[in-house]
């Protein structure tokens, strides 16, 4: 059995699930992490103890990530998002078209630099 460390506020979609099970080859066990992340250096134990590491988090923080993984797998969802259909009123009357996200794929990040200047 794969221990993957998800690093997101949002549970896992069973659809996200099967995915990584495929890629694993194996059943998997979620190591879940869902707090808002501020030091990435709080995490190594859960790294750790990691197989793969899957997370939801902004270019800058995915970077840092990949450096920490220490070669293992690190992984980002791939969504489409779908129309269902519904409208959501907002409070100044207008309409706003409701979109569920369905899972696509899981895209294995192998290098990311990020780099950026304050203006």
């Amino acid at each position: 059995m794969k221990t993957i460390l998800w690093i997101s506020r949002h549970e896992m979609t069973g659809q996200q699930i099967a995915d990584l099970e495929r890629i694993a080859g194996e059943p998997i066990d979620l190591l879940c992490y869902k707090g808002t992340v501020y030091q990435l250096d709080s995490l190594i134990p859960m790294i750790e103890r990691a197989d793969m590491i899957a997370a939801v988090f902004p270019p800058m923080l995915l970077a840092k990530l990949v450096k920490l993984a220490n070669g293992k797998p690190v992984l980002q969802a791939v969504s489409k998002r779908v129309p269902t259909g519904r409208y959501t009123v907002l409070p100044d009357g207008r309409k706003e078209q409701e979109f569920t996200f369905v899972h696509v794929c899981w895209q294995q990040v192998i290098k990311l630099e990020y780099e950026v200047k304050q203006m």
